[in-house]
């Protein structure tokens, strides 16, 4: 698979410098493709080894298992499982959003909403479905206040969300934003969860970080509403001469959680709204696609290339 990243990705004048993709089957777990940019020439490994070692942009990993970055937007949909589950909202719950976060500034937090960034307007009043395709922060922040990291955790846990896939090869599993995360990570006062944390982890960011096969696990999860199967590469072993077959791999189920019939077709309108509606994050890339799907944007701050 080429990812072709440097001819058509431009971020501030600048090639993208790294990547990965993972296309998995949605109802058996197989995974069809798996790229990480950038790689090597395989015929060229011991010759460039070296080299490759130096490499700033490290070829030899595999960005799509070893690498956990911040989701960003793309968790959004966990926190509106989680609410919907929890009974804090319901589907058509309106919600009268604002630009600035500001409930928590004192401790030293204070959240924004990119439309308000960008324009100084506001998404008005919009209910879950309206706020994935938009990708509303202020909506997303409001719900990670409402929820208790012990109401929403379980249901990202469920997700796969620093979770083993199960996948055949090494992986990383990255970690979740909770309170035990950031006892590991910090000292001192720095590993004190505090209420922004909270917040701040509602929108992907905070001490969220996962793999991009994770990402694609989770996905397939919210197709299956709430089925969580075993990511694989394996079809089958057989003998050398093809005449024997050792093992047949077979569909395995890593976990399940409860999802409402509400939730889950909350969680899908909006990711087809994101493609397909006039304002959706995706729609000027989707519009003229010649198949409706559904899509979430993300974008997170950090401070790694990888």
């Amino acid at each position: 698979v080429n990812l072709k990243a440097q001819e058509n990705e431009k971020a501030d004048g600048k090639d993208v410098e790294g990547g990965a993709v993972v296309v998995m089957d949605v109802k058996t777990g197989e995974i069809l493709v798996s790229a990480s940019y950038p790689s090597y020439d395989p015929a060229k490994f011991f010759e460039n080894y070296n080299e490759m070692l130096k490499d700033p942009l490290l070829p030899l990993n595999n960005r799509a298992l070893d690498f956990a970055y911040p989701p960003g937007s793309t968790y959004k949909m966990t926190m509106v499982i989680a609410a919907m589950e929890e009974g804090t909202i319901v589907s058509g719950t309106p919600m009268l959003t604002k630009g600035i976060f500001d409930k928590y500034s004192k401790e030293g937090f204070t959240g924004w909403c990119l439309e308000y960034t960008t324009s100084g307007r506001t998404h008005g009043e919009i209910t879950a479905s309206q706020a994935l395709s938009v990708s509303c922060n202020w909506f997303f922040f409001q719900l990670g206040d409402w929820l208790t990291n012990d109401m929403s955790d379980p249901y990202a846990k469920a997700m796969g969300f620093g979770e083993s896939t199960g996948v055949e090869l090494y992986e990383a599993t990255g970690y979740r934003a909770n309170p035990e995360t950031k006892a590991k990570l910090y000292t001192g006062d720095d590993a004190k969860w505090y209420q922004g944390d909270q917040v701040l982890g509602a929108i992907g960011q905070s001490e969220n970080k996962f793999t991009p096969i994770q990402l694609c696990s989770y996905v397939t999860t919210l197709v299956n509403q709430g089925t969580r199967y075993k990511a694989t590469f394996l079809d089958r072993v057989v003998s050398s001469d093809y005449r024997s077959v050792f093992l047949e791999n077979s569909v395995q189920v890593q976990s399940e959680m409860t999802m409402s019939n509400e939730a889950h077709a909350a969680v899908a309108e909006g990711m087809r709204k994101v493609a397909n509606v006039s304002g959706g994050t995706a729609y000027k890339t989707f519009k003229d696609y010649p198949i409706e799907v559904c899509a979430k944007t993300g974008t997170a701050q950090t401070g790694v290339t990888n």
